[in-house]
């Protein structure tokens, strides 16, 4: 292949890879995508979709199980959160196929075949950056794969990340699952699951597992789960998940791991406070590192944070022409984050004399519990650090939205939080937060006050609750006005007169 065959040459092509790839091609770039395992990448093999998949069997069996209360041939009293009678127990090998079909079948998309129909070159491969011929600062770049040089005008690193392992003494010695391997690697369910990590990886199949039938058992560090979100939302997830079977233990700090069998399968947990605790499986899900090792950065000359991959506002390295997109830059390690950061990138080597700014400024994610947890922009916390006492901060309980009252789903919430009518975030726990937290990251993207959350929704839908508390935040800001004081007194005055 000759020196001067690709434009750009993408290292990884999970997620931000397939974005430069095929966005690339479709702009008639000369796009080269380097693989060293299998495309598609982490979010189509071992994360988002089978986990939601393995969430949605779940979901079926919990469905199914509450169900009773209206079957009268099974017991009254059954318990909603344990894993049941046989009459509703899942078929954990048939909920673990039906994750391997969801991603077969978006898997089957992302082949090397099907890209290259679509104009993406794929070298399969493990890739290596190399310093420019004679040290030049300029002209292309080279990228040896499994030691064959190639050179592009532009490479974009976009390797991702992997699963990090906490320093607990003796936890090498344990056999440890991680999102990489528990759904290849896990033959049956485990009567005991112990999860290390309360955050949306670990809260999420910690529930799922409960529901399918294991007894779980939920270790967090921090003195509530998902840390990371507003103060509002823990005490609802951890309800959810308690109700669901799994015991949750915050603020518990694990002070060592041993094998309990000869074959490694089980474990035990010692946990400060708590003691010893068996497991059949463990899963780590303790957070996530970017993965950079072994690509040569030092010998390219591309720094490194603590994060990743250093990169500036236009997310390019040190180095002129190497980009840098997705979780092996952090801090945010979502898709649609890397698939944005895709398009941004895209945009700057196609326009650099006019470069675009990433813009992180309104993104929205969710954990995909049930309830789920939806949230856009600064926490109640946050927001104040930044802004002092000028905030305002409105808690909607979803007890008030008719729709959850309709389905027996009234443990969550709706939270605005607000300088004055601006909204600088937006927490919701609720069924489909994921798509109801949308609604206000539009409204955010495009600056518009929390007043144009009251338009006119769909009743009984969840999404009138954003309308309910849009209504409930003005109401608030006007009882605090002159008008309420004041004003309202005149208008009344003058509107009886005119009526006489």
């Amino acid at each position: 292949m000759s020196a001067s065959d690709f434009d750009v040459i993408a290292i990884g092509a999970g997620s931000a890879g397939l974005t430069i790839g095929l966005g690339g091609a479709a702009l008639g770039l000369r796009v080269a995508l380097v693989e060293r395992h299998r495309t598609g990448g982490e979010c189509t093999w071992t994360g988002c979709v089978p986990s939601k998949a393995l969430l949605h069997a779940a979901a079926v069996a919990a469905a199914a199980r509450k169900a009773a209360a209206w079957t009268p041939d099974v017991e009254p009293n059954h318990p909603q959160g344990a894993a049941g009678s046989d009459r509703f127990r899942v078929d954990f090998g048939k909920a673990l196929a039906h994750g391997r079909r969801a991603r077969d079948a978006i898997g089957a998309t992302e082949t090397p075949a099907a890209l290259n129909q679509r104009g993406v070159t794929v070298l399969e491969g493990t890739a290596r950056l190399r310093a420019r011929p004679g040290g030049k600062a300029h002209g292309a770049h080279v990228v040896e794969v499994d030691g064959r040089p190639m050179t592009a005008t532009h490479v974009v690193i976009a390797t991702g990340s992997e699963p990090e392992l906490p320093p607990i003494p003796g936890l090498d010695g344990v056999r440890c699952f991680t999102n990489e391997s528990i759904f290849d690697q896990l033959e049956a369910l485990p009567p005991r699951l112990a999860v290390i990590g309360g955050g949306p990886v670990g809260c999420e199949l910690a529930q799922a597992f409960a529901r399918l039938g294991s007894h779980v058992m939920l270790f967090e560090t921090e003195p509530r789960l998902l840390p990371n979100e507003d103060e509002a939302v823990a005490p609802l997830v951890q309800a959810a998940l308690e109700r669901d079977g799994v015991t949750v233990h915050t603020g518990a700090t694990i002070a060592s791991a041993a094998p309990s069998s000869a074959d490694g399968r089980g474990a035990v947990l010692t946990a400060e406070g708590i003691g010893h605790v068996a497991a059949d499986a463990v899963l780590v899900a303790a957070g996530r590192r970017a993965r950079t090792s072994g690509l040569g950065l030092d010998e390219a000359g591309v720094a490194l944070t603590a994060n990743g991959v250093a990169v500036d506002q236009h997310l390019q390295t040190t180095v002129p022409g190497i980009w840098a997109i997705g979780d092996c830059v952090g801090p945010y390690r979502l898709t649609h984050v890397a698939e944005l950061q895709g398009r941004t990138v895209l945009r700057n080597i196609l326009f650099p004399w006019k470069k675009q700014r990433f813009d992180d400024r309104v993104i929205p994610w969710a954990t995909f519990t049930d309830p789920e947890v939806g949230r856009v922009g600064l926490t109640e916390r946050e927001a104040r650090d930044r802004f002092g006492a000028k905030i305002d901060a409105l808690t909607f309980p979803l007890e008030k939205v008719d729709r959850a009252v309709a389905e027996g789903t009234t443990e969550g919430l709706i939270k605005l939080v607000l300088r004055g009518t601006t909204i600088l975030g937006a927490h919701v726990v609720a069924p489909r937060a994921g798509e109801l937290v949308q609604e206000v990251a539009l409204a955010m993207q495009h600056k518009l006050p929390v007043n144009a959350l009251s338009m006119v929704h769909v009743y009984p839908a969840y999404a009138y609750g954003l309308h309910q508390a849009a209504d409930r935040a003005g109401l608030q800001r006007l009882a605090r006005s002159w008008i309420a004081s004041r004003g309202l007194h005149l208008i009344r005055h003058l509107a009886l007169r005119v009526a006489a």
